[in-house]
């Protein structure tokens, strides 16, 4: 895969999350319904490129390569979760106050860490093959890359295991003397 498209396709999930359903916003008054779609599949477009990106990369430096981004995007959907888990709690308070909506919190809490979870497993997807590749290049023992790859499965561990992850491979990269292109994009 070309070095631009590569590094653009972490960028492009991250528009899609932050902004995906502006362009529904275009459309005037009355288009917030399709907003929510808009985003959807803008997120689930993203996700799916960069799902396919990281178990294609196959480069001399994808170990490192894909640490990274995979560091790089869980930092940046950091504010996305804290957002989520504000506007739930918040939204959950609104709807227990009201009598007859007390039911949909749980409908409404299911759909948020749907969306959370969803998001968390695409961007371990790097982890995932990140770890995968190190332990089939001898960079990584079995049972590290075994517990970083469980990590990233896990809210809020997925971050440490990806910042983890990252200083391993580029200390043993540092340490092989390999070049693996120079850079981490």
């Amino acid at each position: 895969m070309p070095k631009a498209v590569r590094v653009s396709l972490p960028i492009l999930l991250v528009a899609a999350v932050y902004c995906g359903g502006a362009p529904a916003e275009l459309l005037g008054p009355g288009s917030e319904g399709i907003a929510g779609l808009i985003w959807t599949a803008a997120v689930l477009a993203a996700g799916t490129a960069n799902v396919a990106n990281a178990y294609t990369d196959r480069a001399d430096g994808a170990p490192r390569r894909l640490a990274f981004w995979g560091m790089v995007l869980k930092l940046c959907f950091i504010p996305f979760y804290l957002l989520v888990l504000v506007g739930g709690f918040l939204l959950s308070i609104g709807l227990a106050v009201v009598p007859g909506l007390i039911f949909a919190v749980p409908v409404m809490l299911f759909m948020l860490f749907m969306i959370g979870y969803g998001l968390l497993l695409i961007t371990s997807s790097y982890g995932f093959a990140a770890a995968s590749r190190a332990r089939s290049r001898g960079l990584l023992d079995r049972s590290t890359a075994t517990v970083l790859t469980v990590a990233h499965a896990v809210p809020v561990v997925d971050v440490v295991a990806a910042i983890v992850l990252y200083a391993m491979a580029r200390r043993t990269d540092s340490v092989s003397g390999s070049c693996f292109e120079g850079r981490t994009a």
